[in-house]
This record gives structure tokens, sequence and C-alpha cells, in this order.
């Protein structure tokens, strides 16, 4: 959520900032192509994630795991911070939908926003994906710090020097 407002105050200030003449940037549509394909390229890394740890139950060696962790919330920031510059971008020419000019870049800075918006989620699912699923064996379904099974619960074990 902060990125998101970081990204609109940015795309808000860039739009009084550029430009020459006074004639602000217009939004190629590379940005937004590109990020409705990363998007879907981490929809793709997600689903693997899921069925993979998940539906499967298979492991992943430790390291990886927190190298898609990072990714997973590196994008997440990155596509909130993207979706509110562009938003904070069109803001500014909404009230100017006449002309052909701002109306192109409010169009493409809306396809930017939804691109930003999908890599955030799907970047969320790769950290939901990426969660250790909880151990059958235990009580209440719960393991490890905190549960009466994990390895924090030494009040009664061999260490108790009470």
């Amino acid at each position: 959520m902060v990125a998101a407002l970081i990204g609109a105050l940015i795309g808000w200030t860039i739009v009084a900032v550029t430009g020459r003449d006074g004639v602000p940037l217009r939004v190629a549509w590379s940005g937004p192509i590109t990020l409705l394909a990363a998007a879907a390229v981490l929809v793709c890394i997600a689903y693997v994630l899921h069925l993979r740890l998940q539906v499967n139950r298979l492991r992943i060696p430790d390291r990886q795991a927190v190298a898609w962790l990072a990714l997973g919330k590196a994008a997440a920031v990155v596509g909130a911070l993207m979706a509110g510059g562009y938003f904070g971008f069109a803001v500014r020419f909404l009230t100017d939908l006449s002309t052909d000019a701002p109306r192109e870049r409010v169009i493409r800075s809306a396809v930017a926003i939804v691109g930003g918006i999908g890599v955030m989620l799907a970047s969320l699912r790769i950290e939901r994906a990426c969660l250790v699923p909880p151990d059958k064996r235990s009580p209440k379904g719960r393991s490890g710090p905190g549960s009466p099974s994990g390895p924090d619960s030494s009040s009664h074990g061999e260490n108790d020097h009470s």
C-alpha cells in the first residue's frame, strides 16, 4: 500500500517536471505490455510452485525457496509502485479526455495499472505458494515455534532446570 502511494506521488510529479515546452511525456505501449507479460510469467511461476509445494507436497532446497520468496516480495513492491505511478500520472489527465493526447495517456496508463496490479497479485501468490503446509500429525494442524509439538516446547523436556 505504501509503495502504491509513493508511486502515485511520483507519477503525479512526473507530469509537472518532465516534458518539453510544457507538454507531458507520452506513455509508450512498451511499459504496459511489459507489465502484463511480467504478470503472466509470475502467474505461471506461482501456479507451478503451488502445484509442486502445496498439491504434490514436494520439497525444494532452502536457498531456492528463499529466492522465490525474495522474488515474490520484490515483484509485489515493484508492481504496486508501478501501478501507483501510472495511476498518479493518469489522474492528471482525467479532466481533459476530450482531446486525443490526454485520452491516450489515460488509456495506456490504465492498461499499465492493470499490469502492475497483476504483477503484485501474482507475486503475492508466489509468496503464498512458498508457505510451509501444516503438519497433519501435530494437534490442531500446527507445528513450529509456539505450538505444543514445536521445537520451542521444552517445558517438560530434558533441559528443564527449574
